[in-house]
Order: structure tokens, then sequence, then C-alpha cells
């Protein structure tokens, strides 16, 4: 039987008790349900993994004993990747949280720009499904998720000497393959998706003055969850 994964923010050591309330004990106590002696795998990116034990079940939390280190936090290797993308609608927004966490993503980074038709975003939720992802995964680290700013502070303040801006472009006649996303291989790399309409075209002329790449993934026009997942998924795949 697969033993259930716990993202916690607690610094975790060998038999130091931790007391979980709120969301998580709701999860432990109601969704998963488990019981005092049932094992749980607690973690985070700071201290690892823990093979851990249920020691007490109260009304209001659950107190668990962590037995021993299985993984160190040092045992990830992740990409420096982000996802900078423009707010869709939830549900399929919650599908690009979801599926490029699973695929690894370190950074996620929601923007506002001319076509955006969803901007009211929920921060909290991004990191709920951001979190469940992780322990699905088997990740140690939680994506980080940034609060949206707009397409134009977005590329103002990137780092253009640090990192690698990507960005999709419908338009190029670039096409994307594996060979092209090896040469960002071992460097922090930034994916840029745009909204249902694409890009405005004020926004292209901006991208067009910076060093950011375009590229396309083809013929096909592709909603923004499936051009983000598909981007990851061929980075990774050229990795």
């Amino acid at each position: 039987m697969t033993i259930q994964r716990l993202y916690i923010p607690q610094k975790i050591e060998e038999n130091k008790c931790l007391y979980i309330t709120n969301d998580d004990f709701h999860y432990i106590k109601n969704v998963i349900r488990l019981k005092v002696d049932d094992e749980i795998l607690l973690f985070n990116e700071i201290s690892g993994e823990f093979l851990s034990k249920i020691k007490d079940i109260t009304k209001k939390e659950v107190i668990i004993t962590p037995i021993k280190q299985t993984r160190k936090e040092t045992d990830e290797n992740l990409n420096d990747t982000e996802l900078i993308f423009s707010s869709i609608k939830h549900n399929r927004q919650d599908l690009i949280i979801e599926k490029t966490t699973e695929l690894g993503i370190k950074e996620l980074s929601p923007i506002i720009t001319k076509y955006t038709n969803n901007k009211n975003i929920n921060i909290e939720r991004l990191n709920t499904i951001a979190k469940e992802a992780t322990e699905q995964s088997r990740r140690l680290l939680k994506p980080r998720i940034n609060a949206p700013v707009s397409f134009i502070e977005k590329i103002k303040n990137f780092d253009f000497e640090k990192r690698t801006l990507v960005y999709l472009d419908e338009r190029t006649t670039e096409k994307t393959n594996i060979e092209i996303l090896k040469k960002l291989k071992g460097k922090p790399v930034s994916f840029l998706i745009g909204p249902e309409g694409g890009f405005a075209p004020g926004e292209f002329e901006i991208l067009k003055q910076t060093p950011a790449i375009g590229i396309n993934l083809g013929n096909l026009i592709l909603r923004a969850e499936t051009a983000a997942i598909s981007i990851i998924s061929i980075y990774n795949l050229g990795m």
C-alpha cells in the first residue's frame, strides 16, 4: 500500500513531534482517514522527507512523530525553470498549475496582458493546487507562486543577464524542437505563455526589443494550458 505524502512548512526533525492543524488536520483525519500508529511521509524542501507515524488525533490537531529520514533535501535536482502565464479561466488555470508542478517547474508567475480575460487571481487557491501536485509527484520542492503583475512590469523587471526568456509566438516560422531547447541546458530559463487571444501587437513589439527567444509549437493553435504543458515537456525531454 502506498504511503500518503504531506507537504508541511515546519522544520522536520527525527523524533520531534509535529502538531498538524487546520486544512492538513482535516485532510489527515477526514479525507485520507489515517488512524493512530498509521504511517505518513512528511516533507519539504528544507528538511527533506521523513517516514513518520501518527501519535495521536484530537479534535483540533494530529500529532505526528518523524521516525527516520527517507530522502535528503539535497536529493532533488530540478531545472531552474519558471512559467510566466496570462491568467485564464479557473479550471484550465488549475490544470496549468497541477501539470507543470508535476513536470518539475520551480516558479509560477501569473501576469495580466491586454487580452487577459481573468484578472481575479486567487493565489491561495493556486498554492493549494501546487501543494497537492507536489505531494502526488514525489517532489520535495513546492513551486513558488508569485503575485500577479502586468505584462509590462514583468518584462521591464526581467533579468535578461541571468535568465533566458522563451515566449510562444504562433507567427514565427522558427519551429520548436529538442535541439533548440538543448542549448538552454543547465541555464535558468523562463517560459512565457500568452492568453487566449495571444499577445497584443504592442506586446510582441516589446518582446522583440529584448533578447527573448520567440518559438512556436507547430501549425496548430493550442490552448494556453496545452502550450504550457507541451513546452515544458519538450524542454524536459531535451535535457
